[in-house]
């Protein structure tokens, strides 16, 4: 039998088809993802994706997305890095985008320069932002236990810095 849309599955097994087909959203992801985000976010189990393209095809939405998926679940933290801060705080930078996300659904924790730079959702989990411009850096990240970490522009973060997080 040839099938050519999901409802041609026998009704029996149309709801697994759905689950697998559908990313895991929480309450603190703002929007729904466009295709491309929404392939991406339903490779939430695999250690490493890499989600590339030009200026404007919402990589840092889906950065933000992926992070959040998880946020519901008590002892979760994410981290979310850049090569330095000015990046994340810069407009429509992820520390700003993240403020707009979470504002009255998340806990504000640690600032820089006004803007929450750590989130505490109401399961406890944790969503942190950081910076790495110096190779030593990446001790700064020594310790904690993140089940997510996710590099916003990996281009600019040296081999080194990528390594030591992702062990």
């Amino acid at each position: 039998m040839k099938l050519t849309r999901f409802t041609d599955l026998p009704p029996e097994r149309q709801p697994r088809y759905r689950e697998a087909l559908t990313p895991r959203m929480t309450p603190f992801i703002a929007h729904a993802p466009h295709a491309k985000q929404h392939a991406a976010l339903l490779l939430n189990k695999i250690r490493e994706v890499f989600y590339g393209g030009a200026a404007g095809p919402g990589k840092s939405d889906y950065l933000l997305m992926a992070a959040l998926q998880y946020a519901d679940v008590p002892g979760y933290a994410a981290l979310i890095l850049r090569r330095t801060f000015s990046q994340l705080s810069k407009a429509d930078g992820l520390l700003l985008r993240a403020e707009e996300w979470l504002q009255g659904k998340a806990s504000p924790g640690e600032r820089v320069n006004g803007i929450p730079t750590v989130w505490t959702f109401p399961s406890g989990a944790r969503l942190e932002f950081g910076h790495c411009q110096h190779e030593k850096d990446r001790f700064n990240f020594a310790g904690p236990a993140y089940q997510f970490i996710g590099f916003d522009e990996l281009t600019q973060v040296s081999e080194r810095i990528y390594l030591y997080l992702s062990s």
